[in-house]
């Protein structure tokens, strides 16, 4: 029995995965709805005996990891922001580092601006709701107008 460094997968709007052996290449796919909101991995076992943990991923859009300077902005209090890091991205939000303490409180409004890594150094701004607080790490869900879509945000998320 080999087991393998932890992979992640994203599940499909099915509620399934296609899992592919990394040691004889077999795939299969199955549901994984039966682990929604468990957050440790799991253990997948193939039929040639080999053992892989994975992570399981059920969210509606693809996340980036990335490391992008940015500004938040408390909607409620005019003056007070704060710098950030994003450290991952989606067309749904992102998840940031703060540089320094404050009390983002879950279903507050912020807005949020930070420079893409691309060519253009595209400059994006966004409204949000503070969805997760931690420490200095804090993510966000765009407010964006339903049926919108980001073409600059999702070209980069597109590009490897």
């Amino acid at each position: 029995m080999t087991e393998t460094a932890i992979k992640k997968l994203y599940v499909d709007k099915d509620g399934k995965v296609t899992f592919i052996c990394p040691k004889c290449g077999e795939s299969r796919r199955e549901s994984v709805e039966q682990y929604k909101g468990q957050t440790r991995a799991i253990k997948i076992e193939c039929k040639c005996t080999n053992v892989c943990e994975v992570q399981l991923e059920f969210r509606q859009s693809f996340r980036k990891e990335t490391s992008l300077e940015g500004i938040y902005f408390r909607t409620s209090y005019s003056d007070d922001w704060g710098k950030m890091i994003v450290s991952d991205l989606s067309l749904g939000g992102c998840g940031f580092e703060k540089m320094k303490a404050c009390t983002l409180v879950l279903g507050e409004e912020i807005r949020v601006e930070f420079v893409l890594d691309d060519h253009r150094s595209s400059t994006i701004k966004k409204k949000a709701v503070v969805w997760h607080v931690k420490e200095r790490h804090g993510g966000c869900k765009f407010s964006d107008p339903p049926g919108s879509i980001d073409s600059e945000l999702g070209f980069y998320l597109r590009k490897s």
